[in-house]
């Protein structure tokens, strides 16, 4: 994926993420938000002005789950791999948060520390919450886990736009690669 468009997805994530997990974007959401356009729009100084600005922002808003989820993913699209895992880590053992646990999940196995308990972990809250969507498939797709296919038909026959799915034709390794490239 090109740098400009994964500084692009990364804001649209980022914006999408924000508003769906809460009506009202707090003080550190947007702050953080802020932070994530001057990285994006502007030189490496103010790039790296703004990824401290992020991990101090992080540092004082622990429990903010915006806060964590839009600094991990700058450190995602930096390919700083270790350093979103210790972020979204330390977040995840206060918090059970199955998207930032999905994340942490999928970066780890991609820098080659699979870790079967973390994604079966996103599965049971996955489960727990009935919550059979993208994010469900994914832990089990990446688990191999044999309800994957029953599950990815289930949750075809409630979707028109398919193309989501599209993530699923290229095997785990193809994946991982896709979302999380070699930047460093």
């Amino acid at each position: 994926m090109e740098i400009k468009t994964l500084s692009a997805a990364l804001l649209l994530s980022i914006s999408y993420y924000s508003q769906a997990v809460d009506s009202y974007i707090d003080t550190p959401t947007q702050k953080a938000s802020e932070l994530v356009k001057k990285y994006t729009l502007n030189d490496e100084a103010d790039k790296k002005e703004a990824l401290e600005g992020l991990r101090s922002l992080s540092t004082q808003n622990p429990n903010n789950v915006n806060v964590i989820r839009i600094y991990s993913n700058v450190l995602s699209s930096t390919g700083d791999y270790s350093q979103a895992v210790s972020v979204l880590h330390k977040f995840n053992q206060q918090h059970k948060n199955p998207l930032l646990m999905l994340n942490e999940c999928m970066l780890k196995d991609r820098m080659g520390d699979y870790d079967l308990s973390c994604y079966k972990n996103v599965i049971s809250l996955k489960r727990s919450e009935n919550a059979h969507d993208i994010d469900y498939l994914m832990a089990l797709f990446l688990t191999q886990d044999e309800s994957f296919e029953k599950e990815k038909e289930a949750y075809i026959k409630w979707r028109q736009n398919k193309d989501d799915l599209d993530a699923f034709n290229h095997g785990k390794s193809a994946l991982l690669n896709e979302l999380f490239p070699d930047l460093k």
